[in-house]
């Protein structure tokens, strides 16, 4: 009886011990480090979110974009599963994508909100990917 005890309680304990480990197995993985080939491959924020705080989007225009966007996202999706193209008939139909849907944009923001993407776009290009993202400037 007493041996029976003993392993029961050795039993408990070693089901005590590896709770912490099933749990830590369950929980979400971390998202990669920056600059990591894996941190590249992350889906993109929301892209509607991004233009509203960067550009001051309206309610309407937000509405007028998402459609845009939406587009944009399945024709790249769709590009990048077409085994029928080389690496660069895939990079040039992606830069034509890219300018179309860009287009597209551009013709539902006002001239100065067009005037901070395409300001945006060259700090991006000027800076890289990885560059570290300029202070806001403070309001007035």
């Amino acid at each position: 009886m007493k041996s029976l005890k003993l392993l029961l309680s050795v039993l408990a304990l070693a089901a005590i011990a590896a709770s912490p480990a099933v749990r830590a197995e369950d929980a979400p993985a971390s998202p990669p480090p920056a600059g990591s080939p894996e941190h590249n491959k992350a889906p993109r924020g929301d892209r509607i979110k991004e233009l509203t705080e960067k550009l001051g989007l309206t309610e309407d225009q937000q509405a007028k974009l998402k459609p845009i966007i939406k587009d944009e996202m399945q024709a790249m999706k769709a590009l990048k599963e077409d085994t029928s193209l080389d690496k660069d008939a895939k990079k040039a139909k992606m830069m034509e994508i890219h300018k179309s849907h860009q287009d597209q944009i551009a013709a539902i923001l006002t001239p100065e909100q067009q005037a901070k993407l395409k300001a945006g776009r060259e700090q991006h290009k000027k800076n890289g990917p990885d560059a570290p993202k300029p202070a806001p400037e403070p309001t007035k």
